[in-house]
């Protein structure tokens, strides 16, 4: 019943050609789906899970610890200026047939249809499902005192999705390990800031790590963790592959 519902959302569900079902991608978790389109006047990367998500968002909408069923990485125009930007994000979601309050959104520069994707487990571990947009207009250094003068939409956006029920303090865990994976791949592919440091990300990242509740309470989120090595191995990976097309591109 709950992927009968997820699959037939009104106005989301099909692409704006008319091509299909947005959700017409198996994650390789169960009840979770996802797929790209254009609707609402907007491009976007769309994950839904028939079971409610525990997340936790450093994003516009929805943000810190929330349910939600939908996760939205919405592409934007690099020159996207916006007041409010939650209040905006709240109307395309209304006007894309998703019910805010269920979802869960994140803004982009980069190309949504240039993500990469991973699928990963370890050790017997929960699957761990990691989608990254990446684009490198606005490369910068954690450390680094060096101001950025334009803040651009979210340019690395990254999205993990747990079988498994992290606790809160897991999912907080989960993030940590995510950028170290995300900082690791950056530096494997020699990305560096304007200026020539190794670039660490960009000005403007974002992260939403979900957790799909099933089974024992899961406690810890890092490296040496079975949830923890398949989150760093997807992100990495995922980080990677969406990467390798912005720098074929340049």
């Amino acid at each position: 019943m709950g992927d009968e519902r997820a699959m037939t959302k009104a106005g989301a569900n099909r692409a704006a050609d008319g091509s299909g079902s947005l959700y017409a991608s198996d994650s390789g978790i169960s009840g979770v789906r996802y797929g790209v389109a254009d609707v609402g006047g907007g491009r976007i990367l769309a994950i839904e899970s028939s079971a409610p998500l525990h997340i936790l968002n450093s994003s516009v909408w929805n943000g810190g610890f929330a349910k939600v069923t939908s996760i939205v990485n919405r592409q934007v125009d690099r020159s996207y200026d916006c007041a409010d930007p939650a209040a905006e994000m709240k109307r395309f979601l209304q006007r894309s047939g998703f019910e805010p309050e269920r979802t869960a959104a994140m803004l982009t520069a980069a190309n949504i249809r240039g993500y990469g994707r991973k699928l990963a487990a370890a050790g017997g571990g929960p699957a761990v499902c990691a989608w990254v947009t990446a684009g490198l207009s606005n490369r910068s250094r954690a450390g680094s005192l060096r101001a950025s003068d334009k803040l651009y939409p979210g340019t690395i956006n990254t999205i993990v999705v747990i079988d498994g029920a992290l606790t809160e303090a897991a999912l907080v865990n989960a993030v940590i390990t995510a950028t170290e994976a995300k900082a690791a791949a950056l530096q494997d592919m020699g990305v560096l800031t304007d200026d020539g440091l190794q670039a660490t990300g960009t000005t403007t990242d974002a992260v939403i790590i979900a957790a799909v509740p099933r089974g024992g309470p899961i406690r810890y989120a890092g490296p040496a963790t079975t949830a923890g090595a398949a989150i760093g191995a997807a992100v990495y990976e995922a980080t990677r592959a969406s990467l390798r097309g912005d720098l074929g591109g340049r």
